[in-house]
């Protein structure tokens, strides 16, 4: 296993449409995820256990902001013996209809290979990031141009 895991997808909107949906609207597409876009604020990830152990808390920090660019965080879960860290790319793209915006987004999680669970944890979070992407860029992508 390697340290890292990357998931990427296109959005067909800006950068800033998909900025503010991923920011300014995220309790409408990660309802769980808690945080202010500010370096050094707090993050929390409030969940339900799936073995009926009531909620886990993900918990971390904001690192870096960079407006319609950049978030990056680091985050652990209380069973985990490190944090990893993750950072929200955002990137105008050419797209295949020349008069639409198009926004590349990859989502990179590092650190994982320091984790005792690394490989399993690897595993789960490709597939939950994909799925936090797709809601993501659907609402973003839905939302009325602002």
């Amino acid at each position: 296993m390697g340290d890292s895991i990357r998931v990427a997808a296109q959005a067909q909107c800006s950068p800033a449409r998909l900025w503010h949906t991923l920011v300014d609207n995220r309790a409408a597409w990660w309802p769980e995820l808690e945080f202010t876009a500010s370096p050094g604020s707090p993050l929390t990830e409030r969940t339900n256990d799936d073995n009926g152990g009531g909620e886990q808390r993900a918990s971390g920090t904001v690192l870096a902001v960079a407006r319609d660019r950049l978030l990056s965080f680091r985050w652990t879960m209380p069973e985990w013996n490190a944090h990893t860290v993750v950072s929200i790319q955002l990137a105008s793209s050419p797209g295949p209809d020349a008069e639409t915006d198009y926004t590349d987004v990859v989502v990179t999680e590092s650190g994982l290979g320091g984790l005792t669970e690394g490989a399993d944890v690897a595993r789960t979070h490709t597939e939950e990031w994909a799925g936090h992407l797709a809601n993501l860029i659907s609402l973003a992508e839905s939302a009325t141009p602002g």
